[in-house]
């Protein structure tokens, strides 16, 4: 009998140890958190300009364009992943083409953009995370 409560108490502890516990994980421990984290340090040789446009105020549209940059011919590719404030992502390829842009629907809300970008040796590299907040259109000025 000892044995058996034993192996219930050591079961229990690798259950609980595993997170298995069906408790509700804290707040802000989603994965598409609407928070930004820090760049990664890019060599300045293989630096790449990334730029993340206000989001148009009426169809909440963003753009994402490659501006260049020294490292250019380096990057095979860049992955923009789109967060909206209502937790859609979005994932989609941007070509390092000086002026080649993508765009996503963005929400009223605010949302985030983060930039990977790959390169031919391998390496990738997150370029942009960051924010990006509804723009609001500023009212008429009439002169009297």
């Amino acid at each position: 009998m000892k044995n058996a409560i034993v192996v219930i108490l050591l079961i229990g502890a690798f259950m609980l140890s595993a997170g298995c516990n069906n408790l509700p994980s804290q707040p802000g421990s989603s994965t598409n958190s609407l928070t930004t984290s820090p760049t990664d340090s890019v060599p300045l040789e293989s630096a790449v300009t990334i730029t993340v446009a206000e989001k148009d105020p009426i169809y909440n549209t963003l753009d994402v364009t490659f501006a260049g940059g020294n490292g250019q011919v380096q990057v095979k590719d860049i992955d923009v992943v789109f967060t909206g404030s209502d937790g859609t992502t979005v994932t989609k390829k941007l070509n390092p083409v000086k002026g080649e842009t993508v765009t996503f629907q963005g929400t009223k809300g605010t949302d985030k953009v983060v930039a990977y970008a790959n390169y031919f040796n391998g390496k990738r590299y997150k370029v942009i995370d960051q924010l990006v907040e509804t723009r609001t259109r500023e009212p008429a000025v009439t002169n009297k």
